[in-house]
């Protein structure tokens, strides 16, 4: 008798075992972009004022806060190489204007990448969210109870990677 019992224990540990046992989560697979495809993807700037406006204002004697001003008012941006920035630096603009400039550009870039990220990370809330709605009305059908569904399918929760529910990383 006590054999028996060994095998159906040993058979049922087996069993939960394998239940337990299988591969592991790969983890998300992250998409690099190279150095010219993420800046065709940037939008280009906008630059109402000349950069050879800058040069002769600069020239002319304007002080570097006066010119910040000029060139945030005009909403200009511009993206600067270190060529560009010696020479405008060798042609007098003072340097807390080129600060500027390259800060406010940085600012911009900084900003759209955010915003994108947010922009696909609430998509991915939405369909865990679409998930989660599917996975609790799968659970009990109008069969079992009339009305709305609160009591979600034990293999719905929790949501981690890996489990079924989570498709959008």
């Amino acid at each position: 008798m006590s054999a028996l019992r060994h095998l159906r224990l040993v058979s049922i540990l087996v069993l939960i075992l394998q239940g337990c046992a299988g591969t592991p989560v790969e983890p998300p697979k992250i998409e690099r972009i190279s150095a010219e495809q993420l800046e065709a993807s940037l939008p280009q700037p906008v630059a109402a004022m000349p950069l050879e406006q800058i040069v002769t204002l600069a020239r002319q004697g304007i002080g570097a806060e006066d010119l910040i001003a000029r060139i945030t008012a005009s909403a200009s941006r511009y993206r600067l190489s270190a060529t560009q920035l010696i020479e405008l630096a060798a042609q007098g603009v003072p340097s807390a204007v080129l600060d500027h400039m390259v800060a406010a550009e940085r600012r911009q870039i900084f900003d759209d990448m955010a915003a994108e990220a947010y922009k696909r990370d609430r998509a991915c809330q939405d369909k865990i969210e679409q998930e989660i709605r599917w996975c609790r009305n799968q659970a009990f059908g109008p069969m079992f109870m009339p009305g709305p569904y609160p009591y979600p399918m034990i293999n719905c929760f929790p949501l981690t990677p890996g489990s079924p529910f989570w498709r959008c990383l």
